[in-house]
């Protein structure tokens, strides 16, 4: 091959790479219309142009300012306005209500906002594919490169999460490339490579507090390359480019794993203005975390019990060693104020944390959890196309081949095990998002597949990769436009995932603008049922118009409806994270103890509203209510949904007759009802 069709074939591949690279962006930003505000993307949102407009740094510190600042970027240039300077929210940093306020009641063009937002995370997808592409050609050639960045483009997994202002993709891309230009500088020693480093760590560590777990992932690359006795490439401006002897690898890389820390270091104080403090020059009096000091960092009961109030030193020695050393951070202001307050958030709140697996509830976590949700929503083809490049991977012939290649792909390695390692040991089991930094690995290796091309049939292995790339697009094509739901056939299909998983792992709150679609064109045929609503997530129903009756999911809205609702026939459109009731606290069977609350508020009740005059009832009513909602869907837990709109809510009809049995007959004869129904 002459060195001019060389060139013309690597231009066409780069073209092709841009063409893919481009259909990803536009399929993970075209579905922007028909997905909701998902349940983390307005606190993102919002605390982001906090940081470019207030530069105040109290909003939600703990999910990086990244993707926060980057999501928001283009907010800049749109007349946005923001939330009043004297807002009690604002001052007390109570994200989820100041962000209530920017987007839904400052007459702010919240759509283009989401939008944009979205559009900007989606480079991130585009950026993390890109670096997927490289690894896979870099290991296994260029038919490697081509599954990689196919499976990848159309992944379910990489295009929900590229389409949404979250820090996930964010995270996914910082980690990948922060192990890509470490791996380079353990090589190349230079001041590109030292900077690029710096960059890429610290974009890490702004991405997500996960970030953190860069630090041991260099060092074992450290250790792996101290190992290994490739001669190490020095090239400093003004100093010539040399090679070192073995012996000098380790105190070179040991000098620019320093430098790049420092590099890194003064970065992190700058993306906070080189100040200390979480709060702008010139904040009002009372401004303020929305939780303290105190409470982020485990003190226990203060002494006094009032929130803010000293702790007493047995509370603090009492505190965990992770605390312990925050504090100490704080204490001489090594860091800046707000990056410490996130990392002690990230650590108090994802030790219990409410979860949902198969049918279960709980605080704790799982073991399994993970594992579990890497096979249920993950594609077929991906799984295949990974299994089978793990395979072609380890049977490499040529002991000397395999060992290059399996240390070429230590980053790779490093990033895998130790994410997922600690993914298996927290409670934090909310959402398959929390182990999507590991599916580049997965994507990389799936290209290891085109290595059988060289070890059997040649068509045969041709035909049967062509085969699972074409069913990886069309599993992403009918996934089309709701990825977040996708489940694989194997585990049920994205019309029963939510049976196995809700909450980031199938409905976020996603599906308000196809409920708002489905009932005008109920409304269109002449339908007039009532439609009862049980949403879950960050967006409003009250700010989309929906003609509907909030039922259960609206307990905070004391001034704005009467409570308990009377639920009579009509439509019950339900969140399936609240069908699961994980979060109102009456996940599982409906227990006797549920039950006998339930008559009792029921008693207490019988025929008082929550007019004015009966105020001191409103407490009882709420929860009376969501006792009736969770009854209800015990009655319900075995009947099919007449249909699931936008990926997330489940659809009921019920007659009046039928509402009244489940609401008020006898438990025992609920129950009677139930086996009947799933005996037929």
């Amino acid at each position: 091959m002459t060195a001019q069709t060389g060139a013309r074939k690597r231009s066409w591949e780069w073209l092709g790479v841009a063409a893919l690279l481009a259909v990803y962006w536009w399929m993970a930003v075209s579905v922007s219309p028909r997905m909701g505000l998902t349940a983390d993307e307005p606190s993102h949102l919002t605390a982001g142009y906090s940081y470019w407009r207030c530069n105040d740094y109290r909003l939600q510190p703990e999910s990086g300012m990244l993707p926060m600042r980057l999501a928001a970027l283009p907010l800049l240039a749109m007349n946005v306005h923001w939330v009043p300077a004297n807002d009690a929210d604002w001052n007390h940093a109570v994200v989820s209500r100041v962000a209530n306020t920017f987007l839904f009641d400052r007459a702010n063009p919240r759509d283009r906002m989401v939008a944009a937002g979205r559009a900007m995370i989606a480079l991130l997808g585009v950026f993390t594919i890109w670096l997927i592409w490289r690894w896979a050609r870099h290991l296994f050639g260029p038919a490697g490169g081509w599954i990689a960045l196919t499976v990848a483009a159309f992944s379910p997994t990489l295009l929900a999460q590229g389409g949404l202002t979250t820090a996930d993709m964010a995270i996914t891309a910082a980690l990948l490339a922060a192990m890509t230009a470490y791996w380079r500088l353990l090589h190349v020693v230079s001041w590109t490579n030292v900077a690029l480093a710096s960059v890429a760590l610290v974009a890490a560590l702004l991405a997500k507090m996960s970030g953190i777990l860069a630090l041991p992932m260099f060092a074992i690359l450290l250790v792996v390359r101290w190992l290994r006795p490739t001669p190490l490439i020095v090239r400093l401006r003004g100093a010539g480019t040399w090679r070192r002897p073995r012996t000098a690898i380790i105190g070179t890389t040991v000098g620019a794993t320093l430098a790049m820390g420092i590099g890194a270091l003064i970065l992190l104080w700058g993306a906070y203005g080189f100040r200390y403090s979480a709060l702008a020059p010139g904040h009002a009096p009372d401004a303020q975390f929305e939780l303290t000091w105190n409470e982020v960092l485990h003190a226990g009961t203060p002494a006094d019990g009032t929130a803010g109030a000293p702790v007493t030193s047995t509370a603090a020695a009492a505190r965990p060693f992770v605390p312990r050393v925050i504090a100490w951070t704080r204490e001489h202001r090594l860091l800046p104020e707000a990056y410490l307050w996130g990392v002690a958030h990230t650590y108090k709140f994802s030790r219990r944390r409410l979860a949902f697996l198969d049918g279960d509830a709980r605080a704790t976590g799982w073991t399994r959890f993970f594992p579990l949700t890497f096979w249920y929503k993950t594609t077929l083809p991906t799984l295949g196309l990974f299994a089978a490049g793990l395979a072609a991977f380890a049977a490499t012939r040529r002991r000397e081949r395999a060992g290059s290649r399996w240390y070429r792909a230590s980053p790779l390695a490093a990033l895998f095990v130790l994410y997922w390692a600690a993914a298996l040991h927290t409670p934090l089991n909310i959402g398959q998002r929390h182990i999507v930094p590991t599916y580049p690995v997965v994507f990389v290796f799936a290209g290891a597949a085109a290595l059988w091309l060289a070890r059997g049939p040649r068509r045969l292995v041709a035909a049967a990769l062509a085969l699972a790339v074409v069913a990886q697009v069309s599993d992403s094509l009918a996934a089309r436009p709701f990825y977040l739901s996708y489940f694989q056939p194997l585990a049920g299909g994205t019309a029963n995932g939510w049976h196995h998983l809700v909450d980031s792992s199938y409905d976020w709150g996603q599906g308000l603008p196809d409920l708002a679609t489905w009932i005008a064109a109920r409304h269109a045929a002449g339908d007039r049922d009532p439609v009862y609503l049980t949403y879950f997530g960050a967006d409003s129903p009250r700010a989309r118009r929906l003609p509907v009756i909030r039922f259960a999911d609206e307990i905070n809205d004391t001034g704005m409806r009467t409570f308990p609702v009377r639920p009579g026939g009509g439509w019950f459109a339900i969140s399936a994270t609240h069908f699961q009731r994980v979060y109102l606290h009456l996940s599982g069977p409906w227990t006797d103890a549920r039950e006998r609350r339930y008559q009792q508020l029921r008693l207490a009740l019988s025929g008082a509203g929550t007019p004015p005059d009966q105020a001191h009832l409103l407490p009882e009513a709420m929860e009376f209510e969501v006792l009736e909602f969770g009854r209800l869907c015990h009655w319900l837990k075995d009947r099919k949904p007449v249909a699931i709109v936008g990926g997330s809510i489940l659809l009921f009809h019920l007659s009046a007759p039928e509402v009244r049995f489940a609401l008020n007959a006898p438990l025992t004869d609920v129950d009677h009802s139930l086996a009947l129904t799933t005996a037929h």
